[in-house]
């Protein structure tokens, strides 16, 4: 039996609600227990080069995360949240499985026995577009039940759905430290991320009820309607129509090929200045801050306009890139251990918390208010479906941000050790910086275009 959405007046939440906000924090402690170790396990573990490693991870995984929702979501209206539910973390687990026992079962099938080297590729793209395809479908059934269950308390509804992400995050970075350091690194895929994963599949299996499916109606000021695959599809042209809209995109994207480092770059940087460094703790600051500081942060910004909000988290996250720099300045070696309130560390190690912990901060700004602002840009009548493309410059920022992050650190890292020559620590990190710089920028011009679009049609920018 279908349960109503949470009624007026006192917030209190149907059943249902809860249930997907578990399913969230299952599905998100599998993911993040192994996201700040995947391309560390695939360059040292199965000896992929670090471009093929964030490739893999940055532009294949979260491209495919990202992306696909523009469809999936679809596909989950027409067949059921549950369906799709327990179809998607199937898939995520199969996906993890595979992952962490590639080296038990491949190197059977490919002669390596014998010396020869193992080819992991072919393995790990069908693991990846296992835990991809099924995370792209976890996406909007759970902010879908969400929604249906939130009733008139929807922002309150996605705050908690915001915070359970963080927690599960938490969770799964807490638990993979323990598990990793005991059994190693594809233990985190077995034993870490599988077992979470089930564990969300068993709440769908027998905890989560259908959410009461209303095909037509009110969201945003406006009628929304189920769509078709094919209604999708030609959504997709409509938007990419939009000179700019796309030009908006672009920008934004660049401010996600920032954050998309987080997972690709970072845990190659780190691991060169400490081959022990246990990018789990490291990570940790992001979910930290967010859980500390986002209702904070939410009521100091509560006054800005959207796009000021916006500019000034890709502002704190380009400078938190352009911070590793300092370690080069400051000291005459990168790599050299410092005390920090009793834990020693390499020097580069306390900027990187500090850059990690100026993204979470940038995210906290930019993120809740990026889809306000597109609601406003978007032309009358369509804000609806600009909204179900507010995920495209994460996806693009992701597919662009994976390979080129692997390929800079080969250049100006690695290239220049084997050839006996010194690190461009420096380099690399003002290259990352000057990404965000051109965001900023770029988000400025577009304003400025926008304000002087609106005026011309009589309205106001936001």
């Amino acid at each position: 039996m279908s349960e109503t959405p949470a009624p007026a007046g006192k917030a209190r939440f149907p059943r249902t609600f809860w249930t997907a906000n578990t399913i969230e924090l299952f599905e998100r402690a599998a993911y993040y227990s192994m996201a700040s170790f995947m391309v560390i396990y695939l360059n040292e573990k199965l000896g992929m080069s670090p471009a093929t490693a964030t490739l893999l991870n940055g532009t294949v995984l979260w491209g495919l995360i990202y992306f696909l929702p523009i469809l999936s979501g679809t596909i989950a209206d027409k067949y059921g949240y549950k369906k799709s539910l327990s179809v998607s973390l199937v898939l995520i687990s199969i996906g993890y499985l595979i992952m962490g026992n590639l080296q038990g079962i491949w190197p059977g099938l490919t002669g390596a026995a014998e010396g020869a080297p193992v080819n992991f590729l072919l393995p790990v793209v069908i693991a990846i577009v296992f835990i991809g395809v099924g995370g792209s479908i976890v996406k909007p059934c759970i902010a879908g039940t969400v929604q249906k269950t939130a009733g008139v308390h929807a922002t309150l509804a996605f705050g908690i759905f915001y915070m359970v992400i963080n927690i599960g995050s938490i969770t799964g970075r807490g638990v993979s430290y323990f598990v990793r350091t005991a059994y190693g690194i594809p233990a985190i895929f077995t034993y870490v991320a599988t077992v979470f994963a089930i564990l969300g599949l068993g709440v769908v299996l027998f905890l989560y009820k259908e959410p009461q499916f209303v095909s037509d109606g009110k969201k945003d000021g406006q009628v929304v309607k189920r769509r078709t695959l094919g209604e999708a599809l030609l959504g997709i042209i409509t938007v990419l129509g939009n000179i700019r809209f796309v030009f908006f995109l672009l920008v934004l994207a660049l401010f996600w090929f920032l954050y998309s480092q987080l997972y690709n770059l970072m845990p190659l940087f780190m691991r060169f200045i400490d081959p022990n460094a246990p990018m789990e703790l490291y990570t940790l600051a992001n979910p930290l801050m967010i859980v500390c500081f986002q209702l904070l942060i939410t009521k100091f910004a509560k006054r800005w306009t959207p796009i000021k909000s916006i500019m000034f988290g890709v502002a704190v996250t380009t400078v938190g890139m352009v911070v590793n720099v300092l370690p080069t300045l400051l000291w005459s070696d990168a790599f050299q251990k410092v005390n920090l309130l009793g834990l020693v560390i390499p020097a580069a190690g306390i900027f990187m918390i500090v850059s990690i912990a100026s993204m979470a901060t940038g995210e906290m700004f930019a993120s809740p208010r990026i889809y306000e602002y597109v609601g406003a840009l978007a032309p009358k009548g369509q804000e609806g479906l600009y909204l179900g493309y507010s995920n495209l410059p994460v996806a693009l920022g992701s597919i662009l941000g994976g390979g080129v992050g692997g390929k800079l650190f080969q250049k100006l890292i690695l290239d220049p050790r084997e050839a006996g020559g010194s690190p461009q620590i420096a380099t690399l990190w003002l290259i990352i910086g000057a990404v965000g710089i051109v965001s900023f920028v770029g988000l400025g011009i577009y304003n400025s275009w926008l304000k002087r679009a609106l005026q011309k049609e009589g309205t106001t920018a936001a």
